[in-house]
């Protein structure tokens, strides 16, 4: 039997056209390590199945804002409670933190396009990277560095500001990109394969 890996759909216009971008770069993800992976993609709105049914989870990005509430209840309790290897990307990541009660508020500006991403912590995602890369950014909210993120993550990464670009989780493997690693080229499948490496 095929292990399960859920794509959670966060977008809210175009979704289905958005998710071409992950499903190619999870393709290409699960050829480069020799995976195969039945892709169940459901939307932040539908039910989401319990964490032991699936082998991982990746969360999308959106155009909706963590910050002004626009986050569904149904997904911050999946994400609380699962246990299985998750990557939160862009918002996925901001809804993780926000998860744990960790702030996430606007940046001063809109961050578009190509952006130095600095290693704090060179192991997990992280495995085989040069300490500064480069990544794809789209977002204009962050994680804020505060006691309630660091209550429950290690922060892994930051950008040329201090910000937050990365997080894991203390506990349980589950993991928070800014960027988007599924536009990022060949380091973004990079980064892919070394979390589809932590799948039982």
């Amino acid at each position: 039997m095929k292990k399960k890996l859920l794509l959670i759909n966060c977008y809210r216009d175009e979704a289905e056209s958005r998710m071409e971008f992950y499903l190619g770069w999870l393709r290409a993800g699960t050829a480069a390590v020799g995976l195969d992976l039945e892709i169940l993609v459901l939307a932040d709105t539908e039910p989401l199945p319990a964490g032991k049914d699936l082998a991982a989870a990746v969360v999308s990005g959106s155009q909706k804002m963590v910050a002004a509430g626009e986050v569904e209840a149904g997904l911050l309790e999946f994400l609380k409670n699962n246990r299985r290897p998750l990557l939160g990307i862009c918002y996925g990541h901001q809804a993780l933190a926000a998860a744990f009660g960790a702030p996430v508020r606007r940046d001063g500006h809109k961050h578009l396009g190509e952006e130095d991403v600095f290693i704090k912590k060179a192991a997990g995602l992280f495995t085989g990277f040069s300490p500064v890369f480069k990544m794809r950014q789209s977002h204009e909210e962050i994680v804020a560095r505060d006691p309630a993120l660091e209550k429950n993550f290690l922060v892994t990464a930051l950008n040329a500001s201090g910000r937050v670009e990365s997080i894991v989780h203390k506990e349980h493997p589950l993991f928070g990109v800014q960027f988007h690693p599924e536009k990022s080229g060949e380091m973004g499948v990079k980064l892919l394969v070394n979390f589809l490496k932590m799948i039982p």
